[in-house]
């Protein structure tokens, strides 16, 4: 039943109806629980950071499609629309003016999931989002894979050793930069089928109506989970393109805030990084 409502739309009422519940209270309350279950029991089991060998593989297949080395996954954000807390509902209000909740995630080329931050109201920011997740601090503070590996996020992220984002455009790139540039949107693209895909079979999460917003970010963890799930377990084809992807686009303005207090030293290898990359790149 909780897999069910996951997929579809449909209200509680009309789930208890399908399946026999004596009303809507008792069929909220048992996909709640199975939905809670989701989000903590199973979670880790289904959304995991990669290891060593798996980092191996994913930076192949990435490089073998895509001509970019060393990439473990691609990041980015998505808005979730869901009802706001009456004593706080302007924060959740983002850039399109609709109440919703900030997802952060990293999905590897396979569209797996890999890692997940839900936590932040509309309003905030991809970058401020990263900065406060404990993703962000592993990437500004200590290495969250052997250092030749990285991830790959669009210009509202910091440009990082382990988080390598596109060259400012200001007019003046150099061939070489443009190139790179478009190399890195195409490989980085996979996180926007990968959210487009969710949505798309995971319908639940194009609108949620709960009354308290803990249900809500329960819910989107549940949905996280199962994406997964389902992506490990049939044999599924990229759809993605079938869902439209236009309310994944994001501000991709570049945020200073995020780069305060981070030693030039830092800033200097990953930009050094991003340079070796960008020379290399056929």
């Amino acid at each position: 039943m909780a897999v069910w409502f996951l997929c579809n739309e449909e209200s509680f009422r009309l789930v208890a109806n399908l399946f026999g519940m004596p009303n809507k209270c008792t069929a909220r309350y048992c996909i709640m629980q199975v939905c809670h279950v989701m989000a903590t029991k199973l979670r880790d089991s289904y959304i995991r950071w990669p290891d060593i060998q798996q980092c191996e593989t994913i930076s192949t297949e990435f490089e073998v499609k895509s001509g970019f080395p060393g990439v473990i996954g691609c990041i980015d954000g998505t808005h979730i629309r869901v009802k706001p807390p009456a004593q706080d509902r302007d924060s959740f209000i983002n850039r399109k003016g609709y109440p919703s909740v900030n997802v952060m995630a990293v999905c590897d080329n396979k569209m797996l999931f890999t890692d997940l931050f839900v936590d932040r109201a509309g309003s905030v920011h991809d970058a401020r989002v990263l900065r406060v997740s404990p993703l962000g601090n592993r990437l500004e503070h200590g290495p969250v894979a052997d250092p030749k590996f990285h991830i790959l996020g669009d210009s509202a992220y910091p440009l990082l050793p382990q988080l390598i984002t596109p060259y400012r455009d200001n007019g003046h790139l150099t061939p070489v930069q443009a190139r790179f540039n478009t190399v890195h949107s195409a490989t980085r693209s996979v996180v926007e089928r990968a959210f487009a895909r969710l949505k798309g079979k995971v319908r639940r999460l194009k609108g949620l109506e709960c009354t308290h917003i803990s249900n809500s970010l329960t819910i989107i963890e549940a949905g996280f989970v199962l994406h997964n799930f389902m992506l490990l377990h049939e044999n599924i084809h990229d759809t993605a393109g079938e869902e439209d992807t236009a309310d994944d686009t994001e501000d991709d303005s570049p945020q200073q805030d995020i780069a305060t207090g981070r030693s030039t030293v830092i800033r200097q290898l990953a930009a050094a990084k991003r340079d070796r990359i960008a020379e290399a790149l056929p």
